[in-house]
């Protein structure tokens, strides 16, 4: 389902449900980028059902539906399994962000314990490259977009910098970094709390973490200019809000066409 948020903060979900708040909802960057086709996700989707074909023992009774199903049963359950892992690790990546910045407790490995050496992979990569936390899941407002960035940091060598954690199913193998992720950072980039009139961010990170297998870490600091990811961000909003009709903060509408 897409997400929308009200100047204030306020989760609203759904463009149905947009259209009626006032002021209107502004859409998430997360919303706005469903326009790309995830390649990540296309391929996770075929790899799943590869080994549910694979791994599903066929019944002589079944016909090639009966089959089918089973296998996307398969496919359904395995999926939520590595839905729940990265939604716990985020979760306990928050609770440590939170306690850093003495918003909360320090987080206990005690409910997922499977998650403790890649947790530990990233304290140390957040010992070695962060000086400190400045907010955590923040609410920001952009250019008719909104939504909440997941950690916002002062790097060790004084730059500021937007950071977000995948949680990908490499087998081992190096991580596949997608440009929609810098899409998605830059659109935070591009934004500001409400109750700051503008702000800075040097650089954005992608960091990717296995989300089975041997633990692994690998950060991307993404090349380019951060002004430039959220250029293009800032395109696909446009083409969006034509293709849901939907100006949540103007009152201007694009010139209908002449009819003959």
């Amino acid at each position: 389902m897409s997400h929308f948020y009200t100047p204030t903060g306020k989760l609203v979900d759904g463009l149905r449900e947009a259209r009626k708040t006032n002021p209107p909802a502004l859409p998430s960057p997360t919303t706005v980028l469903q326009l790309i086709k995830g390649e990540g996700l296309v391929r996770y989707f075929k790899k799943s059902m590869h080994e549910a074909t694979a791994t599903t023992p066929r019944k002589p009774e079944w016909t090639d539906k009966e089959f089918y199903e089973a296998c996307e049963r398969w496919a359904d359950q395995h999926s939520q399994t590595a839905r729940d892992k990265g939604l716990a690790f985020h979760k306990l990546i928050q609770e440590f962000h939170h306690a850093v910045v003495g918003a909360g407790p320090t987080p206990a490995l005690t409910p997922v314990p499977d998650l403790a050496p890649v947790y530990d992979l990233y304290l140390r990569w957040y010992e070695k490259w962060v000086k400190r936390t400045v907010a955590v899941e923040q609410f920001v407002i952009g250019d008719g977009y909104a939504g909440r960035e997941d950690h916002y940091a002062i790097l060790q060598d004084g730059r500021s910098a937007l950071i977000d954690i995948k949680t990908q199913d490499n087998k081992g193998k190096r991580f596949s970094f997608y440009f929609s992720w810098a899409l998605q950072l830059g659109s935070y980039a591009g934004a500001c709390p409400p109750e700051l009139p503008s702000r800075k961010i040097d650089c954005i990170i992608s960091i990717a973490v296995s989300s089975t297998g041997p633990a692994q870490l690998e950060a991307k600091v993404w090349p380019g200019e951060v002004s430039y990811y959220h250029g293009l961000f800032m395109g696909l909003l446009a083409i969006w809000r034509e293709e849901n009709q939907y100006w949540p903060t103007t009152t201007d509408r694009p010139v209908e066409a002449l009819s003959v």
